[in-house]
Parts: structure tokens; C-alpha cells; sequence
């Protein structure tokens, strides 16, 4: 099952609770509606979709402009039909970015639990183990701030460094400064927050789709730490006005 943002919730024991079970017996994504009854807390993805991702933007805008160029034009196709056909195979190209993506992820997990050495996970453990060395690393841990409202699944830290991975296409001989976003930088402050690291190494790990041998580590400066945090608490404060749900007032009653 491919869950959408909306669906990343967290108990308030950090467990996640992406699903619930409906009234007709079968599993559903988690709404705002099961996370108030619940009171579950929203992950720091979720709270992230409130500002615009530039990257992920510009990643939409050239596979729309792909599509465009690269469908044929079928006999007395109207342009709506046209337009139709490449909205549609725009949103088939991110549904594919997304499962590959997904499946890197998959990988690397397996790997750091001892499960299964893929291409991808050699390639990150030399290069972390190089850059990074004598480090306890956890691997998708799963936390919660009762204190702020809001979890997440952290791809990778120990005491002092939280990681996490992006997929991209095409990043060979990149410059990795050139790929990250303040969303990136504040999504990796968020989790910090979530660990309780003051002081934190803050890494943004990008992995080449359809290579993924080739990684591209980029560090964050300590500097921008403290806005980057600035920044998401903003968005969390947002979030919970505009959605008229702060998970951290008791519920009348309790």
C-alpha cells in the first residue's frame, strides 16, 4: 500500500499509525478525523507540505514538459484529450519515482538490519563508514515529541548525526549543494528535535533512482540549525491553527 502524506500519524508513544481499521472492516489510510479521535500526532512531513517544495516542483514541471514531448499525438485528438493523456503519464512517472524510492528505502533498512546487502546499501555503509566512523547507528526509528505535537521516522542517526536519504534522477556528478532545499534542512532540525540532539550533524544523503551506486552526502552547516528549527515551528504552529488541532491540549474530559 502506497500511503499519501496525510496519512503519517504517530501515537503518542511514537509508535506510527499510518492506518486504520474502517467501519467496513478493511484498512484505510489515517485522517484527521481518526488522528482527533485518537489523538495522534502529525508526522514532520506532513507538517513540511504546508510550505511549497521547490524541488519537487521543478522535478513535476519537467516531467510534465517530458511527456509532452515525447507522447504522440493520436488521430483527431482534441487538445484536452492531449493534455489529459500527459497529466496522466505525468502522474504515472511520480507514482514510479515514488515505489522506487520506496524500495531504496526498503533496501537500506534491510541492510542495516543485517537482511540483505543490495547495491545500494554497499555503497552507503562504505561511504557513511568513511565520512561517519564509530558511530551506533539506528536505523527508521520511529519518535514522537508529546511536548510539540508531532513524530517521525528518522532514516538514519546515532547520538550526534541524524540522516536522511532523497532519491533522485540523474545526480551523477552533481554538486549535492545544489540539490538541498531550507525543507530538507528543516525536516532534518525537526528530527533532531525529536531525539533531543542540541547540537546536531545534520546530513541530507541523495541517491541516484536509477544508479544507486551513486550517493551524494551533503552536510549541513551547525549555523543554519537554529533557523531551520525557527522555520518548522513556524509550520507546526500553522498547521495546527489552520487545521484547528494542537494534539498536545487535553481533550475536554481527560
Amino acid at each position: 500500500m502506497i500511503l499519501s502524506e496525510a496519512g503519517h500519524w504517530y501515537t503518542l508513544e511514537g509508535k506510527p499509525q499510518y492506518t486504520v481499521i474502517g467501519k467496513n472492516k478493511k484498512e484505510r489510510n489515517t485522517t484527521l478525523r481518526d488522528a482527533r479521535q485518537l489523538n495522534l500526532v502529525p508526522s514532520v512531513t506532513t507538517i513540511l507540505d504546508v510550505a511549497a517544495k521547490p524541488g519537487l516542483v521543478n522535478w513535476q514541471i519537467n516531467q510534465g514538459i517530458h511527456a509532452a514531448l515525447t507522447l504522440d499525438r493520436e488521430v483527431d485528438e482534441s487538445d484536452e484529450q492531449f493534455l489529459y493523456r500527459v497529466r496522466q503519464d505525468s502522474k504515472e512517472q511520480g507514482l514510479k519515482a515514488a515505489e522506487q524510492g520506496t524500495k531504496i528505502h526498503g533496501d537500506i533498512n534491510m541492510g542495516f538490519a543485517g537482511k540483505k546487502d543490495s547495491e545500494v546499501y554497499t555503497h552507503l555503509i562504505k561511504l557513511i563508514n568513511n565520512s561517519f566512523p564509530n558511530q551506533d547507528w539506528i536505523s527508521e526509528g520511529s519518535y514522537t515529541s508529546k511536548e510539540m505535537g508531532v513524530g517521525g521516522q528518522v532514516d538514519l542517526h546515532s547520538k550526534t548525526i541524524v540522516m536522511d536519504f532523497k532519491t533522485k534522477d540523474d545526480i551523477e556528478g552533481k554538486d549535492a549543494s545544489k540539490l538541498v532545499f531550507d525543507n530538507h534542512g528543516m525536516q532534518l532540525s525537526a528530527y533532531a528535535m525529536l531525539l533531543n540532539i542540541d547540537d546536531p550533524t545534520r546530513v541530507s544523503i541523495f541517491i541516484d533512482r536509477k544508479k544507486p551506486s551513486v550517493i551524494l552526502p551533503y552536510v549541513w552547516d551547525r549555523e543554519s540549525h537554529q533557523k531551520h528549527l525557527t522555520m518548522f515551528n513556524a509550520l507546526l504552529t500553522f498547521w495546527k491553527m489552520s487545521k484547528n488541532y494542537d494534539p498536545t491540549i487535553p481533550k475536554e474530559g481527560k
